[in-house]
């Protein structure tokens, strides 16, 4: 029985290995459907595994238990009726007893104390081997008509006076074979409990991953940027609905909050930008106005700084711009934008300083100015920190990826300090009395973060190598 068991298994296990490669059903067996069809389908089969095991036990065992204590029961009366008739009317009794017992349900078998068969419906007591408690199972040919039907026999060896031994048993073959159609529909069960048990996971699963999906699209577009975008709901009111619903009610307070501080930001700024301007303007014509070397030279050193801290907060308005995932995102050829960033700082280069490989036809999701700003710093610190050493700009396709780098030939930057090079206001001690505000990495930083992009420092050796690696736009 295990072994057809073990067959049907087999069988089954191998056309579910024969479909899978047929569907290729690969990804979808490593997503979060499938595991929740499976969990399902196992969680349903392991509680259908208890229940039905547990009745299959139970009523295995009281059927057992029943038919070995009517044997017991009938076992004493025997023995009672041994000792108080004589031997003659005592296996009168037991060839009455033999009579029919597929109507009684009776198996009975008495040998003499030399092993002399005296009267039963079987004759195997001398073949059998009792456990401890007196207890044998054998099998036995029943004749039916013509034929003969094998059944299965459990009984009890009984000892008496004298020498003599008797068998009573009772016919157990229907309940093995009760307990074999149980057995098989236990195993159809689980396997019906299973596939749908899984069907329900899947559809479940199903459900749930497409609200998961729709989620994860209005999020992205909601991290590039689009804080107009909401969530959406699918109108069944449960949990999940009511959570997208609160966190929609968060996102129109933040668009909110961040329209207000954009307006604000962009008043102040221009505010400042004119008050710059306007100081600037002062400061040049007091220049000009000056007669002494001294107030000519003073008035230099205020215009440097005016535009020092017009750049500074230029640097920081980006930064803020970059940070604040406002910016509206658009297809960019990058290919085209470092190409022409290439050519626009060949004059401020050293001859035959600048070169570039770049691939053509390379676009990116992103924002064409701030992209712009962020290369644009990665040249400026190139020529103001490489010195006259060249200076490489290569844009390549890796895979999904654009890998747009800059490299020079300049002192670089030590490994444990790379990480401080992208913080604002952080200048190294190389920097020190070259212009700058030290806001040109954590610009670019800021930049690719915006852009879900990675930016790398790595030893050229000799210079550094600063690379921006970008999702394509397929």
């Amino acid at each position: 029985m295990t072994c057809n068991y073990c067959t049907l298994f087999v069988d089954l296990a191998t056309r579910s290995l024969m479909i899978h490669k047929a569907m290729q059903i690969r990804p979808f067996a490593r997503s979060s459907i499938a595991r929740v069809a499976a969990l399902n389908g196992l969680l349903l089969a392991a509680s259908m595994m208890v229940v039905l095991g547990t009745v299959y036990l139970w009523t295995s065992r009281i059927l057992a238990s029943e038919g070995d204590e009517l044997v017991s029961v009938e076992t004493q009366s025997i023995g009672a009726d041994f000792r108080e008739k004589g031997l003659d009317a005592f296996v009168t009794e037991m060839i009455d007893r033999a009579e029919d017992p597929w109507i009684r349900g009776g198996i009975y078998e008495m040998r003499g104390p030399r092993g002399d068969f005296l009267a039963g419906n079987v004759v195997v007591l001398p073949e059998l081997h009792a456990d401890a408690a007196g207890w044998a199972e054998f099998d036995v040919d029943v004749v039916h008509g013509e034929a003969s039907v094998p059944r299965r026999i459990r009984g009890r060896i009984l000892t008496l006076d004298h020498g003599f031994r008797v068998l009573v048993g009772h016919d157990v073959q229907d309940r093995l074979a009760f307990r074999s159609v149980m057995l098989r529909s236990l195993v159809w069960a689980l396997a019906m409990v299973i596939l749908f048990g899984s069907l329900g996971g899947w559809w479940l699963g199903r459900r749930i991953s497409r609200t998961a999906q729709a989620i994860t699209k209005s999020a992205g577009r909601i991290a590039r940027g689009d804080l107009g975008e909401r969530l959406p709901i699918s109108g069944s009111g449960d949990e999940i609905d009511a959570l997208v619903s609160r966190f929609n009610d968060l996102l129109g307070r933040v668009d909110t909050l961040t329209g207000t501080m954009r307006a604000v930001l962009d008043s102040t700024a221009h505010d400042l930008r004119g008050h710059l301007n306007r100081i600037r303007g002062a400061a040049q014509d007091a220049q000009q106005a000056a007669r002494e070397p001294a107030q000519v030279e003073s008035t230099a050193i205020v215009i440097a700084e005016i535009d020092r801290l017009s750049d500074t907060l230029q640097g920081l308005l980006r930064i803020a711009l970059a940070e604040s995932g406002t910016a509206p995102l658009d297809a960019v050829d990058l290919s085209r934008l470092a190409a022409e960033l290439v050519e626009f700082y060949e004059p401020v280069s050293a001859k035959g300083q600048l070169s570039s490989v770049i691939e053509a036809n390379l676009y990116v999701r992103g924002h064409r100015q701030l992209l712009a700003q962020a290369l644009s710093n990665l040249l400026d610190n190139a020529i103001k920190y490489g010195g006259a050493a060249p200076i490489l700009v290569r844009l390549v396709a890796e895979g999904e990826m654009a890998i747009l780098s800059v490299q020079d030939g300049g002192v670089g930057i030590p490994e444990d300090q790379r990480e401080l090079a992208t913080q604002r206001f952080r200048r190294l001690g190389g920097a020190s009395g070259l212009p700058g505000s030290g806001l040109g990495l954590s610009l670019v930083s800021a930049v690719a973060r915006l852009h879900q992009a990675t930016l790398r420092l790595e030893d050229a050796s000799p210079g550094l190598r600063a690379s921006l690696r970008i999702p394509l736009e397929r």
